[in-house]
């Protein structure tokens, strides 16, 4: 289990239990010099201090008034330099894999779970930057990502109990049985 502080006078932020993912999900925009949103504030990597520690599972008990950084600290090793680098190594590959090769994330009932899922700290990256985010589903979407995504809002208007996913297969349904086949 990992352990984050967050310092940036007068302020300061802990999170605890965060697994690799969560991690890694939080570190791609520090590494990336960009603010890192946590909390109710923002964390800018050229301000802020980030301190990680890796160690047990903290108890609430343990949590509790005021006490868990110091048991973090105390049960832990700071981890800090390495997590960091591993993430800035990761970050400096490729920012996002050819559409092709894009594997889809597993669908998730929370959004905290859905970041802990993605592939990469860019993949993370991509959702703090909504144009990074748009380049990528467009290229997901294909040739025609315009007629695609009109008939994929009409199908979830169309149908508001539905899933992404489903609404989506919906969307490609209708725009088969509208084109043409072949001559």
């Amino acid at each position: 289990m990992y352990h984050l502080e967050l310092r940036q006078f007068p302020h300061n932020l802990c999170r605890f239990n965060l697994t690799e993912q969560d991690l890694r999900a939080l570190l791609a925009p520090w590494v990336l010099e960009r603010p890192l949103e946590l909390g109710e504030r923002k964390w800018s990597p050229h301000q802020a201090s980030l301190t990680v520690l890796e160690g047990p599972r903290l108890e609430l008990q343990q949590l509790s008034m005021g006490r868990g950084w110091r048991t973090a600290q105390r049960e832990g090793e700071d981890v800090t330099a390495r997590v960091i680098a591993a993430a800035g190594a990761q970050t400096a590959g490729p920012s996002a894999p050819p559409a092709a090769e894009a594997a889809p994330a597993p669908a998730s009932s929370s959004p905290s779970a859905g970041q802990a899922a993605l592939g990469s700290p860019a993949d993370a990256a991509a959702l703090a930057d909504p144009l990074a985010l748009g380049i990528q589903l467009a290229a997901l979407l294909g040739d025609d990502a315009a007629r695609l995504l009109a008939a994929w809002r009409q199908a979830s208007a169309d149908s508001p109990g539905l899933s992404a996913s489903e609404t989506l297969a919906l969307a490609e349904a209708a725009l088969r049985s509208r084109r043409p086949g072949p001559g």
